[in-house]
């Protein structure tokens, strides 16, 4: 994995300069764009549909009250690395890794709203502006290297010239603590929720991981007392008791086996079985065990109003399809509705995992696979044109453009080109000859 790595960042280093001397909106996101295009192609992107769409909830209530030149596009990335960022065009990055360092929403609602502030200001595009050429390549290869906590792969030279144009001034973050805490303050959060993150990463050293001309947020004692001195009334008003259950997903399924973590959580459950975090932390690691039996047992004794949801999960994975129908077709929350389409499906009613999945279709977005197994039902289903088009949002969705391409063209010529379906697909086509 590492070789492949580095011959990613090779390709990336050469073969992708721009020369620019003053960026437009259009511009800027157009050059986001196609960072992203190549950290999609290179970085593990989180395929958990609770993280996907409990992350887009927030970014919808922050990006709501901020004052943004775009719409934010939210990419999670599967990586220990602790990191965020914010590039240019709306396109924010963050990892797993720092989502797991939260205790509370509130702390990551505070570093996503400081990550919208720094688009909002433009922050990157103006320390881009100021320089003659710009490589995207090389922009996209020392994010990936941040991103996936590799950062040894762009070590020197001009990869390291190149970092410090993603090296935030301190007026930068600065104006970004200022401005990303009134946003999260007015979206519910609080304005001291990124002081709490920042004081946790003080505390644990996390800051020390990378090199200095790849660090990208540095944590000066002053920062913290600034925003608090700004917040001293400052309250969470919104509900963020679902929360700890992301968390827990996350430490048990998002981190590498071993260390001991599965002992500890089924040792709390035993000395407290009473509490629901304890006990679906339980129930995950039964599962990931093939207990399926118990898993499902000490799920369905959680005293939680989201018992329902994690139940249901549980039993679809047991592949307990009808008893996940029952327990799941009441909930009208988009992941409990994603997991009831998977148990018709699994159950033989494909018709009826059909319609709850175009149901979702609006989150397809945030979760793209909600389009790969619309597309794939579809298609066995006999209604190929359908088909072929969900399967071509997919694959625009994740941003692999070649495969996109070949399905939604094969859709056009299903649906026949002066079909309604036909001319809304050939704006996506048109979206891509632009991209290529």
């Amino acid at each position: 994995m590492k070789c492949k790595f580095l011959i990613v960042i090779v390709f990336l280093l050469l073969f992708l300069p721009f020369k620019i001397y003053g960026l437009s909106l259009e511009e800027e996101k157009k050059y986001g764009k196609e960072i992203y295009l190549e950290i999609a192609k290179s970085a593990a992107l989180n395929n958990d549909p609770y993280i996907a769409l409990y992350l887009r909830t927030m970014k919808e209530r922050l990006e709501g009250v901020a004052s943004l030149p775009f719409p934010i596009v939210l990419t999670i990335i599967e990586s220990q690395a602790v990191d965020a960022f914010a590039t240019i065009g709306g396109y924010v990055y963050i990892t797993t890794g720092l989502i797991g360092l939260c205790d509370k929403e509130q702390e990551l609602a505070g570093v996503l709203a400081h990550e919208f502030a720094h688009i909002g200001r433009r922050h990157v595009a103006k320390r881009l502006e100021k320089q003659k050429y710009i490589n995207v390549g090389m922009l996209a290869a020392t994010l990936l290297s941040i991103l996936i906590g590799d950062p040894k792969a762009l070590a020197a030279g001009a990869a390291s010239a190149q970092a410090m144009s993603l090296k935030y001034s301190r007026d930068d973050e600065e104006e970004a603590d200022r401005v990303g805490s009134t946003t999260a303050d007015r979206a519910g959060y609080g304005g001291l929720g990124v002081t709490e993150f920042l004081k946790k990463v003080r505390a644990t050293g996390t800051d020390k991981v990378l090199p200095q001309y790849l660090l990208t947020h540095p944590y000066h004692e002053e920062r913290i007392i600034k925003i608090e001195s700004m917040w001293g009334e400052s309250k969470v008003t919104v509900n963020t008791a679902f929360f700890p259950y992301l968390l827990v997903r996350e430490k048990i399924l998002h981190k590498p086996p071993g260390g001991g973590m599965e002992d500890i959580w089924i040792n709390k459950y035993l000395k407290d079985k009473n509490d629901p975090i304890n006990a679906y932390a339980a129930s995950l690691i039964y599962s990931l065990k093939g207990n399926m039996d118990e898993s499902i047992n000490v799920a369905k004794e959680i005293n939680s109003p989201y018992k329902n949801l994690l139940l249901g999960e549980l039993l679809l994975n047991a592949q307990r399809f009808k008893d996940a129908i029952d327990t799941l077709k009441d909930e009208p929350d988009p992941v409990p509705r994603y997991f009831l389409a998977r148990a018709y499906e699994g159950y033989g009613e494909r018709a009826k995992a059909t319609n709850v999945l175009k149901e979702l279709l609006q989150y397809g977005n945030a979760y793209p696979e909600i389009f790969y197994r619309l597309g794939m039902m579809l298609g066995r289903m006999g209604q190929e044109a359908e088909g072929y088009e969900y399967l071509g949002r997919y694959y625009f969705e994740i941003g692999k453009y070649d495969i996109a391409k070949t399905h939604l063209e094969k859709a056009v010529t299903k649906y026949g080109i002066n079909s309604r379906e036909a001319k809304e697909i050939l704006k996506i086509l048109d979206e891509l000859k632009k991209a290529n």
